[in-house]
């Protein structure tokens, strides 16, 4: 009877051995299988020791996985914008020559140019200068135009500077004026700065609108801005007044 019991009370004993063993918590598993849940006191992971940080024995697999995604981020765009400022056009530093456009832009910003085949440069009388001091002019407005006239002084010019092309050649010369005097006529010159004439359209008649002129009757066409200047002068008068008001002119070439 007693081994009986003794029997009965060490199989009780083992079961209750092997229940035990099964409420113990996962962290005393030695060797646990699978996915583990998050600690309680460290949901984030775990802290990283700065010392095995400064040793270099911290894993790599260790790093949170939010960091290693913030790195991987960083490093493509880093690598993108290196590429954007490898294929950055660097600004622009070249011009070219009246007569010209640009053709080609380097890398560096410098300019390759090529001139135009043809060209028009204008001025307008408003911007001229008489040649007398004594010379009294006055801003003139007609329907559709807006220019200079002589208000008092003996007759005269106006002067304004024309800038051409170095290497063209002219071909012809328009005037754009108001006339409505019945006894002055006005005249547009184009005169190289040596005192040479290179051409010369002149008003005829009267009329009560701008009107326009042009001559292909050029001297000394080609232009040579190393040796010379070259500007237009109108003429003005004094009797005439408003009703002779040059506006414009303008100087049509060609590069060879």
């Amino acid at each position: 009877m007693k081994r009986w019991i003794l029997a009965a009370v060490a199989v009780a004993l083992v079961a209750a051995g092997v229940a035990l063993a099964a409420l113990r918590p996962w962290e005393d598993d030695p060797a646990p299988r699978g996915a583990r849940l998050p600690s309680p006191a460290y949901p984030g992971g775990h802290p990283i020791d700065a010392a095995q940080i400064a040793s270099g024995r911290l894993p790599l697999e260790r790093l949170p996985e939010e960091v290693g995604t913030a790195l991987e981020l960083h490093s493509a765009e880093i690598v993108k914008n290196a590429e954007a400022i490898e294929g950055k056009q660097a600004r622009i530093t070249g011009t070219c020559a009246p007569g010209s456009a640009i053709r080609v832009i380097a890398e560096d910003g410098s300019v390759s140019c090529q001139k135009l085949p043809r060209g028009v440069a204008s001025v307008s009388a408003l911007a001229g200068v008489p040649r007398l001091s004594s010379t009294v002019t006055a801003q003139g407005t007609v329907p559709g135009a807006v220019g200079r006239f002589q208000e008092r002084g003996e007759d005269d010019f106006l002067v304004v500077p024309v800038a051409l092309p170095d290497g063209a050649v002219v071909t012809s010369f328009t005037y754009v004026f108001f006339d409505a005097d019945a006894a002055v006529d006005g005249v547009a010159y184009l005169y190289r700065s040596d005192d040479q004439p290179m051409a010369a359209v002149g008003t005829a008649g009267i009329a009560d609108s701008v009107r326009r002129a042009t001559s292909e009757e050029i001297h000394l066409r080609k232009v040579d801005t190393a040796r010379y200047a070259y500007f237009v002068y109108f003429q003005v008068s004094a009797a005439a007044g408003a009703n002779l008001l040059p506006i414009s002119a303008s100087v049509a070439y060609r590069l060879p």
